[in-house]
């Protein structure tokens, strides 16, 4: 599944503005395309949000989320740990402890949360998505039609559906044509 700029901006928590000034210098260039980020493309940009706030330099960041992108799914790294001057990117907890052997560490970042996250929002996106399609959907095919029963008009000519909460379930009633 792809996402646009805009998705992929709302999916990693960044801005529009963010997400062009990291493909411009490189530092997560997803493919190219109408709907171009990828999945792994959503949770780098988050990670390099979060290596961002810790005061990392964009050339160290960039060093640590080259493999994040290229990686597949199962064989991304589970932390980034960074000393401020080196990231080591860790699979498994022995390494992770290898890595704080070096010194003070500044930050542990947990890509495997990070990526769970991200799957998380984007099934809610893709949950709501459908939800807006479907509602679509029924006022195309029931736009003519009285509102459902239990359903009321407002004001404004708008049905609701009965879904609670659900505002891409209102449905607009066309007006009749009248002929002269």
């Amino acid at each position: 599944m792809g996402f646009t700029a805009a998705q992929a901006a709302r999916l990693s928590g960044c801005t529009l503005s963010q997400l062009s000034s990291w493909e411009r210098s490189g530092l997560v260039a997803p493919p190219p395309g109408p709907a171009h980020y990828r999945l792994q493309d959503l949770v780098a940009l988050r990670v390099v949000a979060s290596l961002l706030d810790a005061g990392l330099s964009l050339d160290l960041i960039r060093g640590a989320i080259g493999e994040l992108v290229q990686s597949a799914e199962g064989s991304a790294p589970r932390s980034l740990v960074t000393d401020g001057g080196t990231v080591w990117q860790c699979r498994d907890d022995s390494e992770v402890l290898d890595a704080l052997r070096h010194g003070p560490v500044a930050c542990v970042i947990a890509v495997d949360r990070i990526g769970q996250d991200v799957d998380a929002a984007v099934r809610a996106f893709d949950a709501e998505r459908r939800s807006f399609v479907e509602g679509l959907h029924d006022a195309e095919v029931g736009g003519d039609q009285p509102p459902p029963s239990g359903g009321q008009a407002t004001a404004g000519g708008e049905a609701e559906s009965g879904r609670a909460g659900d505002a891409s379930a209102r449905v607009r009633l066309r007006p009749h044509a009248t002929q002269r």
